[in-house]
């Protein structure tokens, strides 16, 4: 053996004998990254806050805040799902999630509305079905007598009564009983009038102009088929949410014309889990196609304010509720402290946010001022040219005397089922749909309404489902036996395909979606679902099921992307596996583990909680100092029996000031930590306690240099503070025949001596520490180590 150049670093490959390790692979590798073909060591975690939430936290999540450029943090001691449709609007940041009980929906306003931990506020996910039945009754319509008739050259008549004849502009009427030879040409059937005044009518009438005749014997009777109207309505949110109807009334049989009064509906939101904040009210209306119900209004419950202003003539108003206004909107608002700011037929100038409006007042300026007394009151009068009507100001009675002709909206929400209480895994799929599951059944929102999961769009799978995934315009549906692809745009026309590969899914928290596809752990190793290849192990050619079983228990397994990796954790520690063209991929061993993970998209950080305290880290920070990483050798055999008698470690030994910086701030930090640590367990004692030593002429802090968290002896709980003295020095060993002959600190390049008198064949290396090592050379003699 003239010398041995160990360099391209890789990592583990367990199921390979290690005689048998290909060049550069490992059998330890250790908090350490290998993307260059060195070995860089990851900094050290940090805090960066706290989620003020104690005991095992097993999801994480973020909100912004905009205004303050920061994060809020939500977490939950259960396995939740967040889903983020795309409709949703970013400064408002509303999310939707299942595994904290029933399916709930929430916003940053919502969620962070008072102290940690997040979120404080919710509504449930879906609406309920109406349970009130209202009832209605029809007014008679009273034929009416004419006073006299018109016609002018344009052949339009003018019909006067001798009493207010009760007719709306579009009613369809009949004239009839003139006798007159001149009076029986304004006899007409089904003609549609338009109103001038309370006692005079226009209407189409072919002939000769006629001026002003007086005449009583005419008749005015509204015309038309008898028809059978029933009336239904729906709840409504301000986040344009429609639930299922109610049942319909009791059937009336009127003629189109009659003024028909609703009573009995509800004059409230039926439950505080829900952003229930009006009703929507239809009715039927014939056609040759059937029978649909139509829109009539949105009715929206009063609203109370929060604060006025005025400036300009201009008042400024803010509700306690979302006031569901567009401008030119008619309102009414009564009740307010400072009565100024009190009116009937306002009319909105223009629309601040969803809480607050503006609208034309003469009156002194006023400063903004809290004012909780007001009450807002919505115009439901069929169009602005009517009297307003405004729901809630006194009667919760609605009048429906609406024309056919105006009526457009059909009702479409027949399917708007809640979601299942028990729905769980809930992902953005195609076409924003929203896809939870439950035991194994399947469950899809309607496209755009993540309210709304009809129950008729349900698939039915053979084995309970585990976890489900979108990628690629695919839904991958992993269970306890076989997985399954499902396409489609519409819940309505999903396609199934099962896959027939018998690798169950064995970790709903393991599955990852690695954008080639999605990941997860199952027996033998982490198998990937992809397109392309369907289900395959994508660690079958490092990890055998022996092996695999051996390291950890799948079940166990928190999965996280972090850059493109699959980032695992489990109970013993945690496993970075990147996947690799040619070998296959590798692993490397991490001691830090997690019970919950979140990547902000924005900054490509990568937050985790890891202990019971509800203290969030980020990972790998570049500002941190460099933790400890340990690689160890394959086990080189050579042909011949020697003695390896010198080596060389080239590394990054110089501590750059930027590491010395984080260093001091990692110390700083550790002090405060460790403080707060010996103030919980006092049981810690002097042993574990705070001692100061001596490095290079300055004393400094120590967590507890007997017991302190150290690799040898240490006790995971305190941190042991770092010195740069010699902190990028790195420790050698050195086996022959698996045995330990050589272990010593390296902190140059230099050629150092190994021990001698002995003969070997087999040897093996491993380098450890905080630097970042780029080669490893061995010799007989430091003069064969030229070669290497």
């Amino acid at each position: 053996m003239g010398a041995v150049k160990i360099h391209k670093f890789l990592g583990e490959a367990p199921k390979i004998s290690t005689e048998l390790l290909p060049d550069g692979a490992a059998q330890v590798a250790y908090n350490t990254k290998l993307y260059s073909g060195d070995l860089i060591p990851y900094q050290e975690p940090v805090k960066i806050g706290t989620t003020n939430r104690t005991g095992t936290i097993k999801t994480l999540y973020a909100l912004r805040d905009v205004a303050a450029g920061t994060l809020k943090w939500l977490s939950w001691a259960t396995d939740v799902d967040v889903a983020v449709a795309s409709s949703t609007e970013d400064d408002e940041q509303r999310f939707y999630y299942t595994g904290d009980g029933a399916p709930k929906v929430s916003n940053y306003a919502l969620a962070t509305a008072t102290g940690a931990p997040y979120p404080n506020t919710y509504y449930s996910l879906g609406l309920p079905l109406p349970t009130t039945v209202p009832t209605t009754s029809a007014a008679s319509f009273t034929v009416t007598n004419t006073a006299s008739y018109a016609r002018d050259s344009g052949n339009t008549a003018t019909i006067t009564t001798g009493t207010a004849h009760n007719l709306r502009t579009g009613n369809v009427v009949t004239v009839r009983d003139f006798t007159t030879t001149v009076g029986e040409t304004f006899n007409a059937t089904n003609v549609q009038v338009t109103v001038t005044s309370t006692t005079t009518f226009q209407y189409f009438n072919p002939g000769d102009a006629v001026t002003t005749a007086a005449d009583t014997a005419g008749r005015v009777d509204l015309a038309g088929n008898t028809q059978i109207r029933t009336h239904v309505y729906t709840w409504i949110t301000p986040w344009g949410e429609e639930s299922i109807a109610s049942i319909p009334t009791d059937e009336l049989y009127i003629k189109e014309g009659q003024v028909v009064t609703v009573t009995g509906l509800p004059t409230s939101n039926p439950s505080s889990d829900h952003f229930i904040r009006g009703l929507r009210l239809y009715r039927t209306l014939p056609s040759a196609s059937g029978t649909e119900y139509y829109k009539l209004s949105d009715c929206w419950f009063p609203v109370a304010t929060t604060k006025v202003a005025r400036s300009g003539n201009i008042s400024t108003v803010t509700f306690a509720e979302p006031h569901n206004f567009i401008v030119d909107d008619r309102f009414k608002l009564s009740g307010c402290t400072d009565t100024t700011f009190n009116i009937t037929d306002g009319t909105v100038k223009t629309v601040v946010d969803e809480y607050t409006i503006t609208y034309d007042q003469t009156a002194a300026t006023t400063g903004e001022t809290a004012d909780t007394t007001g009450t807002l009151y919505h115009d439901v009068a069929e169009s602005s040219s009517d009297p307003a009507r405004y729901w809630g100001d006194g009667s919760y009675t609605y009048t429906d005397d609406f024309l056919d002709t105006n009526l457009i909206t059909i009702l479409d929400s027949d399917y708007n089922d809640a979601p299942p209480t028990n729905l769980k895994g809930l992902k953005v799929a195609n076409n924003n749909i929203l896809v939870g599951f439950f035991d194994n059944q399947l469950c899809f929102s309607d496209t755009d309404k993540p309210h709304a999961w009809p129950i008729k769009y349900r698939i039915t799978f053979d084995a309970d489902i585990v976890a489900v995934e979108p990628v690629s315009g695919y839904i991958i549906i992993l269970t306890e036996a076989y997985p399954y692809a499902i396409s489609g745009n519409d819940p309505a026309t999903m396609t199934v395909a099962r896959v027939d590969t018998l690798y169950p899914c064995l970790s709903k928290r393991s599955v990852v979606n690695m954008g080639y596809g999605v990941a997860y752990t199952t027996h033998g190793g982490v198998a990937v679902y992809s397109l392309s290849k369907g289900v395959e192990l994508i660690t079958k050619l490092i990890h055998d099921w022996d092996t695999w079983e051996d390291e950890l228990t799948p079940s166990e397994v928190v999965g996280h992307l972090y850059k493109g990796k699959y980032f695992g954790s489990h109970s013993a520690n945690s496993f970075i596996f990147e996947k690799h063209d040619k070998t296959g991929g590798y692993f490397m061993t991490v001691q830090h583990t997690f019970t919950a993970a979140w990547t902000d998209q924005i900054t490509n950080k990568m937050y985790y909680i890891t202990d019971t305290t509800g203290d969030i880290y980020e990972w790998d920070d570049r500002t941190q100092p460099l933790t400890p990483m340990e690689w160890k050798s394959k086990t080189i055999v050579l042909k011949e029996y020697m003695n390896v008698g010198a080596a060389r470690v080239i590394a990054d030994y110089d501590t750059p000031q930027s590491e010395i910086d984080a260093i001091n701030n990692y110390n700083a930090a550790a002090k405060t930590y460790n403080a707060a640590r010996w103030a919980e367990a006092a049981q810690l004692g002097t042993m574990n306690g705070p001692t100061d030593y001596m490095v290079s002429g300055s004393r400094v802090e120590n967590n507890g240099a007997i017991n302190g968290c150290m690799v040898v002896n240490g006790d995971c709980i305190t941190k042991t503070q770092k010195t740069y003295g010699n902190y990028l020095c790195i420790t050698f060993k050195l086996w022959a025949d698996k045995v330990l002959i050589f272990q010593g600190n390296v902190c140059s390049d230099k050629i150092f001596r190994l021990p001698s008198g002995y003969r070997s064949d087999t040897f093996e290396v491993s380098v450890s520490g905080a630097a970042r090592v780029r080669a490893i050379h061995l010799g007989e003699t430091p003069y064969g180590l030229r070669g290497a």
